[in-house]
């Protein structure tokens, strides 16, 4: 919605209005989730990332904070990705363990290849985020960031559990009945 939100409130209110009315949905929202703050680790880098973003056009009183935005989220979320691909239990592997408990070293691979994916998108998600930022109209980069953005994390998403149901099968047949996939 922050795309959207942004194309509307630059329509009708000056930047540096506009800047404090997101920020303070920035800080409510992290407010409310406080309390799942550990099964979101990049809640809180990600808001601050942000906030600094759209801090940029309440003092520059200019719409490129507002657009660099998705940029800051982007990053925020490739260094929690990394981190935790570098410092394990990956991101993935966490998400994992909330539906099957015990994971087998071949499962726990499979999420580290799946996080350094994601790790991909987020580099090339932020690029295209740059790019509709610094050299595109508001509208285009509205589209972008409100829209295509999400199409393609969700086609992401649709791919990985497609692959992963395969590996399970795959596993499954090959694995004694003992040790089954459990990612």
């Amino acid at each position: 919605m922050y795309p959207f939100a942004v194309y509307i409130g630059l329509n009708n209110l000056s930047p540096k209005y506009l800047a404090a009315i997101l920020i303070a949905f920035v800080v409510i929202r992290v407010l409310l989730v406080r309390s799942n703050l550990k099964k979101l680790p990049w809640l809180v880098p990600a808001s601050l990332l942000g906030i600094s973003a759209i801090a940029i056009s309440a003092f520059t009183n200019n719409s490129i904070g507002f657009k660099l935005y998705p940029l800051a989220i982007n990053f925020a979320m490739l260094m929690v990705f990394a981190y935790s691909y570098f410092r394990p239990p990956t991101v993935i592997e966490t998400f994992a363990r909330m539906s099957e408990k015990d994971m087998s070293p071949e499962a726990i691979k499979y999420t580290e290849r799946v996080t350094l994916v994601w790790c991909l998108f987020f580099i090339c998600n932020g690029l295209a985020s740059l790019y509709t930022a610094l050299f595109t109209s508001l509208d285009i980069w509205m589209i972008y960031n409100g829209f295509v953005s999400y199409i393609l994390m969700g086609t992401l998403m649709l791919i990985e559990y497609i692959v992963r149901l395969k590996v399970k099968k795959k596993h499954r047949s090959q694995a004694p009945m003992s040790s089954t996939f459990n990612e």
